[in-house]
């Protein structure tokens, strides 16, 4: 689940720092006692990596089932993979 929380109401500066940090295009990782806790990205960076992920997906389903003579020649998927990355 995904919380929304509207900049315009944050009340505290730290968050209304890391919003503008954001918003410039950094990323940052919040930790609690020296421990990765959350990754804080712009949602242009999170539809991005989402993007690759299912590529990356594609990818090894594509190779394994041209591996196993199933499905789609690789081929095929690589063009699906190109087209993919066009849409970016």
């Amino acid at each position: 689940m995904v919380e929304v929380i509207e900049t315009v109401e944050v009340d505290d500066p730290a968050l209304a720092r890391l919003a503008t940090a954001v918003a410039g295009g950094r990323s940052l990782v919040l930790t609690r006692n020296g421990e990765p806790l959350a990754a804080v990205v712009a949602v242009a960076t999170l539809e991005r990596l989402r993007d690759e992920r299912e590529l990356l997906r594609r990818l090894a389903l594509g190779e394994l089932e041209s591996a196993a003579g199933e499905g789609e020649v690789l081929q095929a998927v690589l063009e699906e993979c190109r087209l993919l990355l066009e849409g970016n």
